[in-house]
């Protein structure tokens, strides 16, 4: 999980691009299990997938939303 810099709340930034060493199915895996992570430490994030980015947020609603993008990749 990659740190935005500039934010001072703290968001994520969970990057598939970021994890070119994995391959697309263990990237898909992995981004999901973050997006539990930081919803479990009520972190706010941003997901970012080859053509859409999600949030940042927080919450049911995002949560959904970028496991189902997930899902459709």
């Amino acid at each position: 999980m990659r740190e935005h810099e500039h934010a001072p709340s703290r968001e994520a930034i969970l990057d598939y691009d970021a994890l070119p060493a994995l391959a697309p199915e263990a990237r898909i895996s992995r981004l999901a299990h973050w997006v539990c992570l930081a919803e479990l430490q009520r972190r706010p994030y941003e997901l970012r997938l080859p053509g859409q980015r999600l949030g940042p947020a927080l919450g049911a609603e995002h949560r959904h939303a970028c496991l189902t993008a997930l899902a459709l990749l």
